[in-house]
């Protein structure tokens, strides 16, 4: 009987500290109770192990080789099983097509929709703040706060729109869970003003008490997972309302293909930062102020399995037909781990804001990795449309490397470029830092032909620079290009449609140009095959319809910026 009841108490105790254990890793880990979560069958083959290790002791304390800690053993090979065969049931390598089906990128125009720097004033204005310089720059407004010691800036600066501008927002964190424990709240949140680079930390008075970095139940993840135990979510994002309220944005994913793979996002919750208060809203119902709802990574992610896997796994081991990366992962792989840490944190990305929204902005380049693009996509961070563009040239790499030649003997580094048409041709934007992070220069660089370049203190420098290199005498003069002349130049862009009766093709300074007379008009009209692909195919007889404007210094010379082949 002393030894039955030994039994009976030795399991007991197993089993209420294997119970006690569950709920503490429960606690600690927030998994989601959904079955097609791959942290829900991890968590409980840690549990089934500890089980199956506490039963084995009190068996081996009671010299009784009785059978509780083998049954669970069993469990546990059971779940590890079904783990197993879902994993590969969802692994890319089954399923590539349907990883690349899981979005459509759709091709778009880009003489219609990617921003345009053709005059002093467009370059003037043009943002050119990225994630390194607000860093430096954001950092700096710590000083602001009394407390500065127990806070840091969240490195990430996402680009937004708010009160008609463009900022870098970043939300402040604590340093540790010990000055967690030490505070309430945290104060606020940094934003850098894209234009003029001024930082500032904005101090709210309903200030931040869920957060990413707090403890306990002011932790957000837990504090979400309180509400919604059911739901996998992707990475936070920080985004502030018209009033300039904090809130995070947690993206909720899930899985389409097999049994834990192909997740995609079916709906946001919004979380209010200060009071807690959670709203769950469809994509297509986010808020006007939402910038960012999906994550960088999520996208990026999505690009890469529509490029890689279009045709199947075993293509892209092997023959590699048609097989794309883009520049986000392709540069990520082959970063220099001996070069400083700091000088290569986002080289494969930058982000614009269009009439769109905000868009991630990489290079789609072959799978040779031969330091070429075959276009770039942009990414919408609030709708996640991605849009291709077909615009073959030198990759962002090598742009780069072009601008810093350019002052080698400063040792400037470049950022990341962003894209731009100057009068519909494809053109590199980047800013030259010294090492302190600050622009010095600003450099554009021909998409097509990297070797024409421009550059100058400032950025209307290198455009009058640059458009006299690109366009010779059918460009505009830096007279043209200033004061009341460039609003006129603007003011007469005009329209026309007619059937080709002349048609001649030139390349002028590495870019394919097409010249072409319309029936009954005695105007010669030039136009950049940057504006229309399909201008390849135009012959004598083609009907088409153009935008333009008058070369001011050659009479009956239009220069195309938009062309449609009818």
């Amino acid at each position: 009987m002393r030894i039955e009841t030994s039994s009976v108490v030795s399991r007991i105790v197993a089993g209420v500290i294997t119970i006690i254990f569950a709920v503490f890793l429960n606690w600690l880990c927030l998994p989601a109770w959904n079955i097609r979560s791959g942290g829900f069958w991890w968590y409980w083959i840690v549990v089934g192990i500890f089980a199956v290790i506490s039963f084995g002791i009190a068996d081996y304390v009671i010299e009784d080789t009785s059978i509780p800690s083998g049954i669970i053993a069993l469990i546990v090979a059971i779940i590890v099983l079904i783990g197993i065969i879902g994993a590969i049931a969802s692994s890319k390598m089954v399923n590539a097509v349907k990883y690349s089906n899981l979005i459509e990128i759709e091709e778009g125009n880009f003489g219609d929709e990617i921003q345009s720097i053709s005059t002093v004033e467009e370059a003037r204005d043009f943002p050119l703040l990225d994630v390194q310089t607000a860093q430096k720059l954001g950092n700096r407004s710590l000083s602001e706060i009394d407390k500065v010691s127990q806070f840091e800036v969240n490195g990430e600066y996402n680009l937004i729109s708010y009160e008609d501008k463009q900022y870098r927002l970043s939300p402040l964190e604590y340093t540790s869970i010990f000055k967690a424990m030490n505070n309430e709240s945290i104060p606020g949140y940094v934003l850098v003003d894209s234009e003029t680079e001024e930082s500032h930390l904005v101090q709210l008075e309903n200030e931040i008490r869920y957060a990413p970095s707090d403890i306990f139940s002011q932790d957000l993840k837990r504090h979400l997972r309180g509400k919604y135990p059911s739901y996998v979510f992707d990475k936070f994002q920080f985004d502030i309302d018209d009033n300039g309220e904090a809130y995070y944005i947690a993206p909720v994913l899930k899985p389409t293909i097999g049994f834990f793979g192909g997740k995609i996002v079916q709906s946001f919750v919004i979380v209010n930062a200060n009071t807690g208060e959670c709203e769950e809203y469809s994509p297509e119902d986010l808020p006007e102020w939402v910038d960012h709802a999906y994550s960088l990574d999520y996208l990026m992610g999505l690009a890469e399995s529509y490029y890689q896997y279009k045709g199947g796994f075993w293509n892209t081991v092997f023959s590699k037909t048609n097989v794309r990366k883009i520049s986000y992962s392709y540069r990520g792989e082959n970063v220099n781990e001996d070069d400083d840490e700091d000088e290569n944190e986002f080289v494969g990305y930058n982000s614009i804001l269009t009439k769109d929204g905000v868009q991630f902005f990489t290079c789609v380049v072959s799978v040779s990795n031969d330091e070429s693009a075959l276009g770039f996509i942009l990414a919408n961070s609030k709708t996640g449309e991605i849009t291709y563009y077909d615009c073959a040239g030198a990759e962002e790499g090598t742009a780069q490397l072009q601008a810093e030649s350019l002052y080698q003997n400063y040792g400037y580094k470049s950022s990341y470029p962003l894209m731009v048409s100057v009068d519909g041709v494809p053109t590199y934007v980047i800013s030259l830092k010294d090492k302190s992070k600050i622009n010095k220069a600003f450099v554009m660089i021909n998409v097509e032909n990297y070797t024409i370049s421009a550059s100058g203190e400032t950025l209307e420098d290198a455009l009058l620079q640059y458009r006299e290199k690109i366009f010779g005498e059918e460009g505009l003069t830096p007279e043209d290009l200033t004061g009341e002349t460039s609003e006129k130049v603007d003011a007469e862009t005009k329209s026309t449609s007619g059937t080709i009766t002349e048609l001649y093709q030139a390349t002028q300074n590495g870019t394919t140009q097409f010249f072409f007379v319309l029936e009954g008009d005695e105007n010669l009209y030039i136009s950049s095959i940057s504006n229309n692909s399909r201008q390849v195919q135009m012959a004598v007889g083609s009907k088409v319809a153009i935008d333009y404007s008058m070369s001011p210094n050659e009479e009956l010379v239009g220069i195309v910026s938009k062309i449609q082949i009818q």
